[in-house]
C-alpha cells in the first residue's frame, strides 16, 4: 500500500488519540512531515471504551515514544496492521462525533466487532469528502446509537412503517435479508443444486459474510434515499 500508518496515543488529561497515514515513499520534506490524511482522532473520558484495543496494538506494532505521546507504528505491509488502523480511526471519529456515553459504547461496540470488509466499506464512506459526517451519522444510526428524525402524526394507525434501524428491530431484518442474499448468491454459484443449503453451509463457503456487506450498503442507501424523500429540498 501506498501509506504508513500511526497511532498517536497522548496519555494526558485530556487523554487523546489521532491515527494518521503517511505517504510510505515521500518526495517532500512537507510529505515527510505532515500526514497525507487522517482518519479520526478523539480526545477526553471516550477513549477508555477502546483503550484495551490501543494497548493490545501497542504490544503488537513497534512503538516509539516522546515525552507521554506513544506512537504506534503500522507500517509492517501486514494487512492486519492497516486493518487495525483503519478500525481505531473509524473508532476515534465516531467518539469525536458522539453526544452521550451511549453513543459511545453502541458505536465502538458495533466497530471493534465488525468484519474487515464492513471496516472497509464504512472508513472508504469517511474519507470520502462529499460523504464524510452522513457517514458517521449513517453509522451510528445503523447500531442503534441514534434514531433518525421522528415525526409525531397524528394519522400513523394503518400506514406500514419503513425498515427502521432501531432497537431489537434492525438486526433481525438484517440477519433475515442476509440470510436470503445468501442463497441468491450460492444458487446462481450452484443453479444443479435443488435443495436450500443451510445457514451453517453458507457461512462455511463465505456466502453469509458477502451477503452481509450487500446488506448493510442497501440499508445505508434505503435510509439516504428515504431521508431525501421525507426531506426535499
Amino acid at each position: 500500500m501506498p501509506f504508513k500508518y500511526i497511532i498517536k496515543w497522548q496519555k494526558t488529561n485530556p487523554e487523546k488519540i489521532s491515527v494518521e497515514a503517511f505517504h510510505r515513499y515521500p518526495h517532500t520534506e512537507e510529505e515527510k512531515r505532515k500526514p497525507a490524511f487522517t482518519i479520526g482522532k478523539a480526545q477526553g473520558g471516550g477513549l477508555l471504551a477502546i483503550r484495551h484495543v490501543l494497548e493490545k496494538a501497542a504490544q503488537k506494532y513497534p512503538t516509539k515514544k516522546r515525552g507521554k505521546t506513544t506512537y504506534i507504528l503500522l507500517n509492517e505491509g501486514d494487512e492486519k496492521a492497516y486493518e487495525t488502523a483503519y478500525r481505531i480511526g473509524l473508532a476515534a471519529a465516531m467518539i469525536n462525533k458522539a453526544q452521550t456515553t451511549q453513543e459511545i459504547q453502541k458505536t465502538t461496540h458495533y466497530i471493534l466487532n465488525a468484519t474487515p470488509e464492513e471496516i472497509w466499506f464504512w472508513t472508504s464512506k469517511l474519507l470520502d469528502d462529499e460523504i464524510n459526517t452522513k457517514a458517521l451519522e449513517a453509522l451510528a444510526v445503523l447500531t442503534g446509537a441514534t434514531q433518525t428524525n421522528q415525526t409525531t402524526p397524528t394519522t400513523k394507525q394503518t400506514t406500514p412503517k419503513p425498515i427502521q434501524p432501531q432497537k431489537g428491530t434492525f438486526w433481525p431484518i438484517v440477519r433475515q435479508r442476509m440470510k436470503e442474499k445468501a442463497i441468491q448468491l450460492y444458487r446462481r454459484d450452484h443453479p444443479q443444486t435443488k435443495t436450500e443449503p443451510s445457514v451453517k453451509e453458507l457461512r462455511k463457503a463465505g456466502y453469509l459474510q458477502i451477503a452481509k456487506t450487500i446488506t448493510l450498503k442497501e440499508v445505508y442507501q434505503e435510509k439516504k434515499n428515504s431521508k431525501i424523500t421525507v426531506n426535499p429540498s
